[in-house]
């Protein structure tokens, strides 16, 4: 996450595209968004009300 600033948007960007090694250490990183399972988490929550 690098804010609303149009620059630090394209120059970071730009760096994840050509610095393998800042790549890989984003992509460990925790994901502050959750897990991308939320909607099967509530379909079963609902399914065993």
């Amino acid at each position: 996450m690098v804010g609303t600033d149009k620059d630090k948007i394209v120059k970071e960007t730009n760096n994840l595209l050509n610095n393998e090694s800042a790549y890989l250490k984003m992509s460990k990183l925790h994901n502050p968004y959750g897990d991308g399972t939320a909607c099967q988490k509530i379909v079963s929550f609902i399914s065993n009300l």
